[in-house]
């Protein structure tokens, strides 16, 4: 028996396959992204219908500041995420395309949609053997827990000017959905052996990750309410960002930019620039997945092609019959 300490193997982090055009064997997978596209653009359409797209373009504010900010904030949530599987799966940029994809299905489909069509895309590109259930799993939880905390942080802030605003039919509602933002942070703190599947470093950095992405955000949806209205103070929009986060924690609800408009609309009013604005902003949000979705099907549907291409040209050439001549 030696004096010497052994210890275990470091297990090597999996690493995505190169990302590759679509193969015949992937029909399935494409068909389906196809026919979910196809859905979406289907219902966006239909939403962006009883808005008008003739109300939309008149209420664009002129400054280009506007577009930029509503850009940079679509694309905040995709990237942060880009930015954590980069260090979980050595993701290249690439990804950035399914992870669009599967925050415009949570969006819009159903909550956690997507993070169903993400395992199916990362499953099929993974090494065999490296499942990546454990990572999406953890990730999707700490992205909830951190925007509890915000959301309660966000809620405590604009206590004061909620309390006048708020009418009391919505204190309960209100208070419920506060304490289970209190309980669940407590239960996953409990059991978190149990729950989640990543090292303790690599837990710590998704939760930078997230929190950074949900400042970001905040940050950016004033700047960009702001910008059309600056008449309005700061700390009115403030508020609105606390009832969105706690419209955002709500389960199992699409298109929640939507739902947190509504409620806006109905707290301070129809008739006025700050519930038009919050229209305009959900609104162009629905003709941004829009875009994004008719993009993405226009690329699978090219795809599809090039792969059928490719397989009728791999295959051989059916053999002539060598006949005699007189």
């Amino acid at each position: 028996m030696t004096g010497s300490s052994t210890t275990a193997a470091p297990v090597p982090r999996p690493c995505l396959a190169a990302l590759r055009p679509l193969s015949i064997d992937d029909s399935a997978v494409r068909a389906v992204s196809i026919i979910a596209s196809l859905i979406v653009i289907t219902l966006v359409g239909w939403q962006l219908s009883h808005f008008g797209i003739d109300r939309l373009w008149a209420m664009l504010p002129a400054t280009p500041l506007f577009t930029l900010l509503l850009v940079l904030l679509y694309m905040v949530l995709p990237v942060s995420e880009w930015l954590i599987y980069r260090r979980l799966w050595g993701a290249p940029p690439a990804i950035l395309t399914p992870l669009i994809r599967k925050n415009v299905i949570n969006d819009l489909v159903v909550s956690y949609g997507g993070e169903a069509f993400l395992y199916g895309w990362a499953r099929a590109r993974l090494k065999p053997g490296q499942a990546p259930f454990g990572a999406i799993k953890d990730v999707a939880i700490l992205s909830a827990l951190t925007a509890n905390g915000v959301t309660l942080a966000l809620l405590l802030l604009s206590l004061p000017w909620l309390t006048e605003l708020v009418p009391g039919s919505l204190t309960w509602p209100i208070l419920i959905s506060t304490i289970t933002l209190l309980v669940l942070p407590v239960v996953a703190r409990l059991f978190a052996t149990r729950i989640f599947s990543l090292p303790a470093s690599d837990l710590r950095f998704v939760a930078g990750i997230h929190l950074g992405r949900i400042l970001a955000t905040l940050v950016l949806s004033s700047l960009l309410w702001a910008s059309a209205l600056p008449a309005v103070p700061m700390m009115f929009w403030v508020m609105l960002q606390s009832l969105r986060m706690l419209t955002s924690r709500l389960p199992l609800i699409p298109n929640k930019d939507v739902l947190f408009a509504s409620i806006a609309i109905l707290l301070v009013g129809h008739d006025t620039d700050v519930a038009a604005m919050i229209s305009l902003v959900a609104t162009l949000t629905l003709a941004l997945h829009l875009l994004v979705f008719a993009v993405l099907l226009l690329i699978d549907l090219v795809q599809s092609q090039r792969a059928t291409m490719a397989i009728g040209a791999s295959e051989p050439a059916p053999a002539r019959a060598h006949g005699s001549t007189n």
